[in-house]
């Protein structure tokens, strides 16, 4: 086996585990915090994520924030194993912002809405390197031929869509907002004071 390979399957693995971490943190969490409330309905449509992760707010904020932390870490380093094996000098921009986003997304387990200001720069790091890696992506993927990834450029493509509407739209009264704030991380940062929570947020949704 080649290095190149060994390189490869390093990313691959640390990839899974870092989704694994993430998904599982986040499950477990909403699954107890949907039991101890009684809840009826889908949580994570009227809590945001930071709300899930502040502490004296949430009593499992530790499982999601742990979650979050390792399992951010973990794909952040497989963007660098992954860097190593790819082709292209788009490659560059892309697996650097796509790895800074999920640090970004460390800081936010690390730090949780406990933390406000670093919370909030981590969130807001979160946004830019996430819409910078999508659209850094989309170039990548029509570089090297979109056909062979189809899949990644529809999920990119929905990811900067997202992050457009949530940036924008709402600022331009195309879409109204739960609360008259200055940018979505905003929105988000008054998630666990936020009274009354709309039954149906899409900010938090998109979070």
């Amino acid at each position: 086996m080649t290095n190149q390979h060994k390189i490869a399957q390093l990313a691959v693995r640390f990839n899974l585990l870092g989704c694994f971490g993430l998904l599982l943190g986040l499950v477990i969490a909403s699954t107890l915090e949907i039991s101890r409330d009684g809840f009826a309905g889908f949580l994570l449509l009227q809590s945001s994520v930071s709300e899930l992760g502040h502490y004296g707010h949430s009593e499992f904020a530790l499982l999601l924030n742990g979650g979050i932390f390792f399992g951010s870490l973990s794909i952040a380093l497989a963007c660098l194993f992954a860097l190593q094996v790819t082709k292209g000098w788009l490659k560059y921009p892309f697996w650097l912002s796509f790895a800074a986003s999920f640090l970004a997304l460390a800081i936010t387990g690390l730090f949780p809405l406990n933390v406000y200001h670093l919370h909030i720069h981590g969130l807001s790091y979160l946004m830019i390197f996430s819409t910078v890696a999508s659209a850094t992506f989309i170039l990548y993927a029509i570089d090297m031929g979109w056909q062979r990834v189809k899949i990644a450029s529809l999920l990119a493509s929905i990811c900067l869509l997202l992050n457009f509407s949530a940036f924008i739209l709402p600022y331009a009264n195309v879409i109204s907002t739960p609360t008259q704030v200055t940018t979505f991380v905003d929105i988000i940062a008054a998630s666990a004071t936020l009274s009354p929570t709309p039954e149906l947020w899409w900010q938090a949704f998109i979070q």
